[in-house]
């Protein structure tokens, strides 16, 4: 019999975040309007109904069949190659062959459950699978022209596991490959790969990581040169990063845990689109909001000063939406039920640009005005957790247009119906976009199934205590 591990993490949690936002800026404002009075009520109406969406009232066979094409898309790019030293590893993006992303694996590792769940895999087939690609990771962490402190290169040789080119040494990637590696472990319950998965957390080590800035302490974001490691720029702004945070502070190994003060540091700034406020990240890319909420129930803790991460992706998804609905006259791609603004593929390359305001980054260069109005699909599919009606009119949508769909591998990486007077339809699926997508379907379709199994690892949860979080106590707040 196929295990359906049961988290005994509690359902989900008030957000006392959201709630801050929207009902006591409204009370404590006298000044507000009697006219932006009922609008605060219907916008506040409008995100209940969406976290409070019935999925069975929906059909479901949109969100399978993208399950479907990513599932596809995987097996079909990830090495299988019995004793092969890059086994287990997966492509960066489908047209290159050679090149793998340790990121792309992160997050096909924590694909495996969804795919037994799916009935896609055999247990013992996918149990096998991650067990030998556990050995992998733990072999390039070994070889030190590849891995730094238990940090991995952000992009390998698919078929060597060595370090591809110059690429740098990734703290974020590593944490992405890590947090697949946990939630892997946890579900299959082997006593083995949870021993493995330890032991490839506990190989990390961020203190070799620290860098500071105008006095305050930050982890960087990796290194260029191992035979030299100096540290590159540092994660200054609350990004996708959160997960090092936890990681670093929740580390099996005493001697590598992080203080808190890495996460205190970062700027978590709030800004505000359309009503809604929350904490934005430097780009404003959804991709930030979604990475570390598919792996870990940010739902279930605040951090100290009463942020809930969880519900802040909740606003950030809806602000996106409706930046992207604002930009209506100006792009024909930005229809109502396209939207979602994350880094992709852009006409003549590659962009971590794109973002909906609020954002640090400003968007009004001529470069920045040539990429607007380029969509990528997964942006809106990975907010499905967050903006479940929204999410899900988009994929309907994408679907139905087969130069955006592909028959095998599900959505393309992006489209822009505003480029140079034409229609521009990548060519090109990425692993990254397509695990995130995997993950946040199946947290929406099974209750957060993927973000409740990290859950299960206490040393996640003592990441979480150690960074100050807490639980986040249940409460009606609408009423």
């Amino acid at each position: 019999p196929i295990p359906n591990p049961q988290s005994p993490i509690p359902n989900p949690q008030s957000p006392f975040f959201f709630k801050n936002n929207i009902i006591n800026s409204f009370f404590k404002n006298k000044m507000v309007s009697f006219k932006l009075s009922i609008y605060y009520f219907i916008l506040l109406f409008q995100i209940y109904m969406n976290l409070s969406t019935d999925k069975n009232q929906k059909d479901l066979t949109p969100l399978y069949q993208e399950l479907k094409g990513c599932y596809n898309y995987f097996m079909d790019t990830t090495n299988f190659i019995e004793d092969s030293k890059g086994y287990g590893l997966t492509q960066d993006r489908f047209t290159d062959k050679s090149l793998s992303s340790i990121a792309a694996t992160g997050f096909l590792l924590a694909s495996y459950p969804v795919f037994v769940e799916l009935k896609y895999m055999e247990y013992h087939i996918a149990k096998n699978i991650v067990n030998k690609t556990f050995d992998t990771i733990l072999n390039i962490q070994l070889d030190k022209t590849t891995s730094y402190a238990g940090c991995i290169s952000h992009f390998l040789d698919k078929k060597t596991g060595k370090r591809y080119g110059t690429s740098e040494i990734s703290t974020i990637d590593t944490a992405i490959l890590v947090s697949g590696v946990i939630s892997a472990a946890q579900y299959f319950k082997d006593d083995l790969l949870i021993e493995k998965g330890n032991k490839i957390w506990s190989n990390v080590d961020y203190n070799k990581f620290k860098t500071i800035r105008d006095g305050k302490h930050y982890i960087s974001m990796g290194i260029s040169d191992i035979d030299n490691p100096k540290q590159l720029s540092p994660f200054d702004y609350y990004a996708e990063q959160l997960m090092i945070y936890i990681l670093g502070a929740g580390n099996p190994n005493p001697e590598h845990r992080i203080s808190s003060i890495f996460y205190k540091t970062i700027t978590k700034e709030k800004g505000t689109f359309n009503g809604i406020s929350h904490i934005y990240s430097w780009f404003g890319s959804l991709f930030t909001y979604q990475f570390s909420q598919a792996f870990y129930n940010f739902k279930l803790f605040n951090d100290e000063n009463g942020i809930n991460y969880y519900y802040n992706s909740v606003l950030a998804s809806k602000t996106d939406f409706f930046y992207c609905k604002s930009l209506q006259t100006n792009y024909k791609t930005f229809t109502t039920p396209s939207w979602g603004l994350t880094a992709c593929d852009i006409p003549g390359g590659y962009s971590g640009e794109l973002g909906a305001k609020p954002k640090g980054f400003g968007d009004d260069s001529e470069h920045y005005l040539k990429i607007q109005g380029t969509v990528a699909p997964t942006a809106a599919i990975s907010s499905m957790p967050f903006t479940p009606n929204e999410s899900y009119d988009a994929l309907v949508y994408y679907q139905s247009n087969k130069e955006i769909c592909h028959e095998k591998y599900g959505l393309i990486d992006a489209f822009n119906f505003d480029y140079e007077g034409g229609q521009w339809y990548d060519k090109d699926f990425i692993g990254i976009d397509k695990g995130i997508e995997v993950l946040q379907i199946y947290n929406y379709i099974n209750d957060d199934f993927v973000a409740n199994l990290s859950m299960n690892n206490p040393y996640v949860i003592e990441g979480f205590i150690n960074n100050n979080f807490i639980k986040a106590e249940r409460k009606d707040w609408l009423n």
